[in-house]
């Protein structure tokens, strides 16, 4: 990518008012960069969930990790980041671009078989961990790793609402699946974060 490309993508990602779009743009911006250096760069976590639900849940910044077998060494994560005019440095995995945290993480760890989803953006590819995936994963993160985690149990149930609401597809079995592997092993938890969601939507909501 060229610094007259990068610069233009700059200006896109700060004129844009949408948050959601603002960071798909620098997900693409920033995973173009790193796959022209041969790395495989994965959205993971709640910054996949912000924008499977087009950002009815925000997670305020964008992690990244590495499918493949190569994973960028801190000095090449800090060579290629420096190609972004104005990019801050936050310790040697977290990074400030236009008022935007992005976090470039280790090796992604996929238990599910599913494949990764995409978009394109006017700067490249954004791959994403699957939908199946990320929801058994941010489950797990909000019921069974550390105990009851409030902030990921409403990032699952943001994911929950659109699926059961027929906005995001996901293969429901897959999902159950992926939840009841020796990694997360939270199939019950799965099942009761679906209960609670659907018993909330079928609630009629007070007129105030």
């Amino acid at each position: 990518m060229t610094s007259d490309k990068i610069l233009d993508g700059l200006k896109q990602i700060a004129a844009q008012t949408d948050a959601n779009v603002r960071s798909l743009l620098l997900a693409g911006l920033v995973s173009e960069l790193f796959r022209e250096r041969g790395f495989e760069p994965v959205v993971v976590g709640g910054s996949a969930i912000e924008f499977y639900t087009d950002g009815a849940y925000t997670s305020g910044d964008t992690d990244i990790c590495w499918a493949g077998i190569s994973v960028p060494t801190p000095f090449e994560r800090a060579e290629v980041m420096s190609q972004i005019p104005g990019v801050r440095a936050n310790g040697t995995r977290s990074w400030i671009i236009e008022n935007a945290w992005v976090d470039l993480l280790g090796e992604l760890r996929s238990y599910g078989s599913r494949p990764f989803t995409s978009t394109l953006t006017p700067f490249g590819e954004v791959v994403f961990i699957s939908v199946e995936e990320v929801l058994a994963e941010r489950v797990f993160a909000a019921r069974r790793w550390v105990g009851f985690n409030a902030e990921d149990d409403a990032c699952a149930k943001k994911l929950m609402a659109s699926i059961l609401r027929g906005e995001i597809s996901c293969d429901w079995e897959t999902a159950r699946q992926i939840a009841a592997l020796p990694a997360y092993r939270c199939e019950k938890e799965l099942e009761d974060v679906k209960a609670e969601v659907t018993s909330e939507l079928e609630t009629p909501k007070k007129r105030v």
